[in-house]
This record gives C-alpha cells, sequence and structure tokens, in this order.
C-alpha cells in the first residue's frame, strides 16, 4: 500500500555534492526512487562562479528536468567538471510524481520564496541561505506554460545585464514584479537571473531551445553571457494585472454546457502576446455576480478598468495584451487565468529605461 503520509511530510532539503546515480536516466515520475524529495546538488566545474539552475518548481512542468538529463550525457558530467560549476534545485519531486503542478493542501514552489511560516517556506529560506553565501554567475529557473504562448524569458530587474541574459533565450522578454513570491526574483538580488517559460512541458522544440542555452550559459567567457547580443531588437513588456475567476466557478470554453458558470472563447489562448481590440469579447457569465476579478501589482482591484459586463458578456474595455492565458481548468483555479501586460519603453541598444 502506498504511503500517503510520505508525500505531505514536511520537506527538507536534500544536499548532494555530485550527481546522484540514475539522475540522467530516470523518468520524472520515478525521481523520487533516488531522491526523497527537494534536493540542492553541486556539479563541479572548470570555471567559477557557478549557475544556478532551478527545475520543477512545478511538478507537471518537465522540459527543465528533460534538459538536465541531456546536458549531462552531452558534456559526460558523471565523469568529468562542467565547463562551468552549476547549483542545481530540483523543487517538487512528489507533485512530479503525479504530474501536477502541485499537490493539494501545499503552496505553489514557486510563491515561497519570500518568507512565511510553513515548511516549504523554510525549505526555501534554507536554500537562499546556503547560496548568498558564495558568489552566483546568474540564475536560471525554467518552466513550462500549459496554454499556447511563445518561448520567452522572464526578468525581475531591468539593468542590462537581466536583459541581456534573457535576450539570448528569447527576443520577447516578460518585466514583471508581481508575484514577488517566485525564485527569480528571491535570486535577482543575488545575482542576474531569469526564468525561461519554454511552452508546452516535454515539447521537442523546447527542449532543445533550453539545452541549447544552457550550454551556451555554461560555455561563453566570462562577461560575455551579459554583454548585448548580436541582435539587440526586443521585445519588452511589463505584466501589469492578473486575471482570476472565483475559486468555484465551473468552466467552459467554446461551446459550454449548461451548468458552467463562466463560458469564455475556445480560441482564448490564441490572444495571448496579442494586442486584443477594445470591443472584443472574452466570454459570458451565466451565474450571479460570477465575473473575473483582475488585480494590480498593488492587489488592488481594476476589473472595470479591463472589462465591462453587457448582458452578462465579458467585454474589453480597453486594448489589451494578455498573456498565460490557458484553458487548464486545474491551472486556472490554482493560479490565475492570464496576466495582462503593457509595452515597455526601453532603449533596446542599452537596455536602459
Amino acid at each position: 500500500m502506498e504511503n500517503l503520509n510520505k508525500a505531505t511530510a514536511p520537506p527538507e532539503l536534500n544536499l548532494y555534492n555530485s550527481i546522484p546515480e540514475h539522475l540522467a536516466d530516470i523518468p520524472v515520475e520515478k525521481l523520487d526512487s533516488i531522491l526523497p524529495g527537494p534536493s540542492l546538488i553541486y556539479i563541479e566545474g572548470n570555471v567559477s562562479p557557478p549557475i544556478f539552475i532551478s527545475i520543477l518548481l512545478h511538478g507537471n512542468e518537465i522540459t527543465g528536468f528533460l534538459a538536465i538529463q541531456q546536458l549531462i550525457k552531452e558534456l559526460n558530467l558523471t565523469s568529468r567538471p562542467a565547463p562551468r560549476g552549476i547549483i542545481l534545485f530540483i523543487g517538487n519531486i512528489a507533485a512530479a510524481k503525479k504530474g501536477m503542478r502541485r499537490l493539494e493542501n501545499e503552496p505553489d514552489y514557486n510563491r515561497i520564496w519570500s518568507g512565511g511560516l510553513l515548511p516549504e517556506h523554510r525549505l526555501a529560506g534554507t536554500v537562499l541561505e546556503k547560496l548568498s553565501e558564495e558568489p552566483l554567475y546568474a540564475a536560471i529557473d525554467i518552466h513550462n506554460n500549459t496554454g499556447k504562448n511563445p518561448h520567452y524569458a522572464c526578468i525581475n530587474r531591468t539593468d542590462p545585464s537581466y536583459i541581456h541574459l534573457a535576450r539570448r533565450f528569447s527576443k520577447t522578454i516578460v518585466y514583471f514584479t508581481e508575484p514577488h513570491e517566485v525564485i527569480s526574483m528571491a535570486f535577482s538580488h543575488l545575482c542576474p537571473s531569469v526564468t525561461l517559460e519554454c511552452g508546452f512541458s516535454g515539447d521537442v522544440r523546447g527542449l532543445n531551445h533550453v539545452c541549447n542555452y544552457l550550454l551556451q550559459s555554461l560555455t561563453m567567457p566570462a562577461g560575455e553571457l551579459f554583454s548585448p547580443p548580436s541582435n539587440k531588437l526586443s521585445e519588452i513588456y511589463h505584466t501589469i494585472a492578473k486575471i482570476s475567476v472565483p475559486d468555484n466557478a465551473q468552466l467552459g470554453f467554446g461551446n459550454c454546457r449548461r451548468n458552467v458558470d463562466m463560458c469564455f472563447r475556445n480560441d482564448l489562448e490564441e490572444l495571448n502576446f496579442t494586442t486584443v481590440p477594445t470591443g472584443t469579447k472574452l466570454g459570458v457569465t451565466r451565474a450571479k455576480n460570477c465575473t473575473l476579478q483582475i488585480t494590480d501589482n498593488d492587489n488592488r482591484d481594476v476589473t472595470g478598468n479591463y472589462i465591462i459586463t453587457e448582458n452578462n458578456a465579458l467585454i474589453t474595455r480597453k486594448p489589451l495584451i494578455p498573456s498565460m492565458f490557458t484553458k487548464n481548468r486545474t491551472i486556472i483555479h490554482q493560479d490565475c487565468l492570464g496576466y495582462i501586460m503593457e509595452p515597455y519603453p526601453m532603449d533596446k541598444q542599452t537596455g536602459q529605461r
């Protein structure tokens, strides 16, 4: 019989000074057979300081894990040093076993990095305490989207080194300060940091993109990673609001059943990273007092600035640029429906506002 207490036990940080046996080959859903929980793995490199890489903060986003496995094999890291040192953090292994973003009754592992009282907050604090004691070259957090989005990079500061680190992954860059509890925000105070959003989980194109980026990051001469790439042109957006739905709302898309509370257009994900005109119908609400909830970066309700309700239809009040719109009902309720962005004015040559 499965030990149900194992997955819900308070997480403890496991430390390794080399790559654990079988890490390069094990399926992600069996990772808990070699790693008992969240793990920090030090991988020797020919050059210091090391790069911090975090994967599986969301257990259903496996591209980062697959990329690390490919990197271990390609560079033969079980037998020789990496071009540059690596400190690898593997996050929610219990959720990865079940193919879930997070388990029920536990916090999101990418919302625990600004302090708190839960065991997961203490885990994050331990990681930060250990890594603040030594210099880091860069921090790279790897994620996937459940909705249709381009590959893009996120930053939490607009210093040139952060922008150039992101630009080497994608010309599409998102600058955000909320949610502030994410790991990239915490590490942005220690070194240049970036979040890579690599499309759908396990997609081959996303996997190859991440592998090439990691290999480039590990092998570039000192400082070059933070210099302007040959093509400096970037599309930089600033996240300004989050779109949520009521906790218990029954959701549908396209031709919806009668018993759903909110029915969204079937092509909702196609709107990501496009300018949605004023007067666009996003969906309809069928239940009393059941509507979208939009909050800005100061957690103020700004729903009325962006959405009006006409005959139960949810209509855009002004042009807006959404990101991370998803039709995955579980993710919508665990996180949000999506975000609203605006173009971020910046001198694209220097990276200065």
